[in-house]
């Protein structure tokens, strides 16, 4: 079995081909061309071609990608309208009364994804029971889809009020719209997100909206250009849950891809976890654009069913993977008040880092790291691109060391340090925050460069150690290859649990799982692959934030134990909040169901198998850790000429073709199982 994956970030593209019958596993990184598939046939042609497989011999192709994340960031999705019931054309005015500045007077907020001015009020309602309180005409649906169209969308969001309960009027809408356009996109809350409050059911149903064009012709591009190299292989889309999905899955919901690409690296961390007996880990992915962060807690990914991103509330089951803007190509400059600032800019690839000289002129957290000593010019991606100490130092000189009258190295070293406490509290927030010991927890880093910045990262928390996969940079690429096809399904169910009927909650699965059929039949997954998983939203009578627990099932049905249950949500209320009181009744809001489809994993034995060759080099070189330690003679090694149980204090610098390895001084790195780096404190000297 041959399978690749690829993982598209900002400024690169990795991509990653295991072969089982060899037991190897190849991979390469390729600079991102944004809103094209050139890279990913690029990356394939040339792995294919340094194994000695082609195109047409891949059996299966896994895809992470940012192209919905990159649409909803930057406001370039498409043109929505929304359909909504009578009287509630403000529903994504109003929005909820979250606010980030709570005191200010005159804050603004975020434009809604459809403006008022494309928003169509429909003349029908249902009631909070399910009820057609004013039934809809099918004249009323003809005119309602008339005056949609008048509006010239490039895709449809219909959300009618409690839709969740009954979804006969938006389908009688959705089915005039088809009539007049059979190709306009059209999506309903009925299916996007079926979930009482309005305004997050409608503002989900208008992102899927809004990211689907886009999702759908990066989607038609990918199957031009594979059969155009001959490759015919399954496709599979990486989803934000950590599960991925077929094509018609994420065309159905394109709103499940909108964290597709940090996914991939966290399923990894999962899978490391389970390898190596560390049941705590921070994953670390620093890329060129961003750097993105998640929290494994006793060998399981902390997940979400709800995500407060930019000020807007998004009803998506994800990873709870936080980003902040601080990758490779952030650039750095200096504020009116003489402080130093890196990001939120990124050069991206395009110009990309001065030292690239492809035109960027800004100084980068690359250049920094280039003029520090801790990147070699002639050993960045395994040679095949030179970098330029001269452009580096310039641009650092002209932006920063010169306006603050400092030399180069000490403003290279002052935005590492700035980036390393925006990337410190980001990690507080994911787990101090939240009530957990950093000193218990190993920071797993990835990326092109988080293997760089995370003995600073580390040592600064006082984390437990520092775990540096064998292919760090091509790491979520790795992941997106240990993915299970995912599906969910959730109805909602009010009820408070102690008088919940049996035979109405099974009625309720069983209607889930008949969906879950029909999707496992769709996408020709086996019956002996096939696993589905039962949770329910549970909250105190009388809240309005849920916790989702785990229903165990047995033999296809839920397992009700009331008292179990009741016990289960209070521990993890007290988990969660810090408190927990059993004198309050709690209830039920939604069942969720989710069915896994399993998908064959590569089987890959040398986990040090070389990327592409790159020229041996073993010596020192001086490298800048601040105004305090000045230059200190740094060891340099290659990572394939490293065995398990070498160890190596610092400073070291370890190259490979993916990536740089930095030791920090008064550190020491030990080769471990297949290959993976263990960093860990020996002194207090850092």
């Amino acid at each position: 079995m041959i399978s690749l994956s690829a993982d598209v970030g900002g400024t690169f593209t990795d991509v990653v081909l295991a072969d089982s019958a060899s037991g190897r596993t190849y991979a390469d990184k390729v600079l991102t061309t944004p809103g094209t598939s050139d890279a990913i046939v690029s990356g394939i042609l040339r792995l294919s071609a340094r194994a000695g497989v082609k195109p047409s011999d891949i059996d299966i192709f896994v895809h992470g990608f940012t192209i919905a994340t990159n649409a909803w960031l930057t406001r370039s999705g498409a043109r929505v309208v929304l359909a909504v019931t009578r009287g509630f054309r403000d529903v994504l005015e109003i929005a909820t009364q979250r606010r980030s500045l709570p005191y200010s007077l005159t804050q603004t907020r975020t434009t809604p994804l459809a403006p008022r001015s494309r928003v169509v009020e429909v003349d029908e309602r249902m009631d909070a029971f399910g009820a057609a309180v004013v039934p809809l005409s099918e004249q009323e649906a003809a005119r309602a889809a008339d005056a949609i169209l008048a509006l010239k969308p490039e895709a449809v969001a219909i959300s009618l009020l409690f839709s969740h309960l009954d979804p006969a009027h938006e389908d009688m809408l959705a089915e005039a719209l088809h009539k007049c356009a059979p190709d306009l996109p059209v999506y309903r809350s009925s299916v996007i997100n079926p979930q009482i409050e309005e305004y997050p059911r409608t503002n989900t149903t208008v992102t899927a909206a809004y990211v689907g064009p886009a999702v759908d012709e990066y989607i038609r591009k990918l199957e031009t250009a594979l059969p155009a190299i001959g490759m015919d292989a399954p496709v599979l889309l990486m989803r934000s849950d950590g599960g991925v999905s077929t094509i018609k899955a994420a065309r159905d919901n394109p709103a499940t891809m909108l964290l597709s690409g940090p996914a991939g690296g966290v399923v990894a961390g999962c899978a490391i976890s389970r390898e190596h007996g560390i049941p705590n880990i921070i994953t670390f992915d620093m890329g060129g654009t961003s750097a993105d962060f998640s929290l494994i807690a006793d060998g399981a990914a902390v997940t979400a069913n709800e995500r407060l991103i930019n000020g807007e509330v998004l009803r998506l089951t994800t990873l709870d993977i936080p980003t902040i803007s601080a990758g490779g190509g952030s650039i750095g400059s200096v504020d009116l008040g003489g402080a130093i600032r890196v990001g939120p800019a990124s050069a991206g690839s395009v110009p990309g880092p001065a030292c690239y000289g492809r035109g960027g002129t800004l100084p980068t957290l690359t250049d920094a790291a280039l003029v520090l000593g801790l990147l070699d010019a002639d050993e960045y991606l395994g040679g095949e691109m030179r970098l330029d100490p001269d452009k580096a130092r310039e641009a650092i000189r002209s932006a920063i060391a010169d306006r603050l009258s400092i030399t180069v190295e000490d403003a290279a070293y002052a935005m590492v340090t700035i980036a390393n406490a925006q990337m410190a509290q980001a990690i507080r927030s994911l787990s101090v925050e939240r009530g957990h010991d950093l000193r218990e927890f190993s920071l797993l880093a990835f990326g092109g460069a988080g293997s760089v910045f995370a003995p600073f990262l580390a040592a600064d928390l006082e984390m437990r150690d520092i775990v540096i996969p064998a292919r760090p940079g091509v790491f979520s690429a790795s992941g997106l290859l240990l993915s299970d096809i995912r599906y969910t399904f959730q109805i909602p169910f009010l009820a408070q649990i102690d008088t919940v009927e049996e035979r109405g909650l099974n009625d309720a699965a069983d209607g889930m799982r008949e969906l879950a059929r029909q999707a496992f039949d769709r996408d020709g997954v086996a019956l002996k692959d096939r696993q589905v998983r039962y949770y329910a939203d549970m909250r105190y009578v009388g809240q309005v934030h849920e916790l989702t627990l785990p229903l165990e099932d047995d033999d296809g049905t839920i397992r009700w134990n009331v008292e179990q249950l009741a016990a289960q949500f209070s521990q993890a209320h007290e988990r969660a909040y810090g408190f927990a009181d059993v004198s309050i009744p709690c209830e039920v809001v939604n069942l969720r169901l989710e069915g896994i489809g399993k998908v064959q994993k590569p089987k890959t034995e040398n986990a040090l198998a070389e990327a592409s060759a790159a020229p041996a080099q073993n010596g020192k070189r001086s490298v800048y850790l601040g105004p305090k330690l000045g230059y200190r003679e740094a060891t340099v090694h290659r990572r394939d000429s490293l065995r398990e149980g070498t160890r190596l204090p610092g400073p070291a610098i370890i190259n490979q073709p993916d990536t740089t390895i930095f030791v920090l001084l008064g550190q020491e790195a030990e080769v471990g199982l297949n290959g993976v780096l263990r960093i860990k404190a020996v002194s207090g000297e850092n």
